[in-house]
């Protein structure tokens, strides 16, 4: 480009910045109980922990099967323990309905992790050029 008589050259960087809502999400399935979660439309469950409640009234070594039903399918997620491995990590997405459950007889079990708007649209529907 030339300015004045001078050769100029413009270097230009494209970032592309996603934006997200994020929404805290916490459930408890209490005991003897299943629980269907409805992500809802054009959004995803990430379900990142679950726990045991209350482990006082636990009794020791007692395990606990942890549940999810989606379509015809029911899955194990993990097993937890009161008195060894009370609590476990997890990355996991859902798009659609699934149902949780466990086989606790003690107590509840809490997941948490977060919703959030999915981003299966392609550009630039959920892109921000800066």
């Amino acid at each position: 480009m030339e300015f004045w008589g001078n050769s100029v050259s413009f270097q230009f960087t494209l970032r592309l910045v996603t934006l997200a809502i994020y929404l805290l999400f916490r459930v408890e399935v209490k005991s003897g109980q299943s629980l269907k979660v409805d992500p809802g439309d054009d959004r995803i469950i990430h379900l990142s922990n679950a726990c045991l409640g209350d482990v006082t009234k636990a009794k020791g070594g007692e395990l606990v099967a942890l549940n999810v039903k989606f379509g015809n399918q029911k899955l194990v997620l993990g097993t937890l323990s009161s008195d060894k491995f009370p609590q476990i990590s997890y990355d996991l997405i859902f798009e659609k309905e699934f149902e949780l459950s466990h086989s606790w007889k003690n107590g509840s079990v809490f997941f948490t992790g977060f919703k959030a708007q999915s981003q299966s649209e392609s550009y630039p529907f959920n892109t921000i050029l800066l």
